[in-house]
């Protein structure tokens, strides 16, 4: 293992770990921005171990990443090639959903012809929503044979 050398010049892959460190004090709040922007201009600055080690004394060693617990998983996972039991749908999607959806498409339709024969004094316009109504019908009539 070598030794601490002061004097020796570090690699820009170790000015990258101090800027990380330096960013994580400041996100940590135990730099104040004036400190952050000086201790890191400095660091652009430096180049032996020596010149590094003010710029990061008083903070806390690095930390590894760790999950926190409320995202760990507490099951075990699955052996490989085991597969875990699929939990059955007790409400599964109906098809009438749609038909649902589509009639209250087909009712404000019959809605507006209906104010637009009201707004004429009675003399209602051909009854355009019928072109709406086939393609309901045809999935209303449809679903029917299905549904158990």
């Amino acid at each position: 293992m070598p030794q601490y050398q002061p004097y020796q010049r570090f690699t820009e892959a170790d000015r990258d770990k101090i800027a990380g460190r330096l960013r994580d004090a400041f996100a940590d709040g135990r730099l104040d921005q004036p400190e952050f922007s000086s201790r890191l201009d400095r660091l652009y600055t430096v180049q032996t171990y020596g010149e590094l080690e003010p710029l990061v004394r008083d903070l806390p060693p690095v930390s590894t990443y760790k999950t926190p617990e409320v995202v760990q998983d507490t099951k075990p996972a699955p052996a490989p090639g085991d597969f875990p039991e699929r939990k059955k749908d007790n409400h599964p999607h109906k098809r009438g959903n749609a038909i649902g959806g589509f009639t209250g498409v087909v009712l404000i339709n019959v809605v507006i012809w209906f104010v637009i024969g009201l707004g004429n004094g009675g003399h209602w316009p051909s009854f355009w929503p019928v072109w709406l109504l086939i393609p309901w019908a045809i999935i209303a009539l449809g679903g029917l044979g299905r549904r158990r």
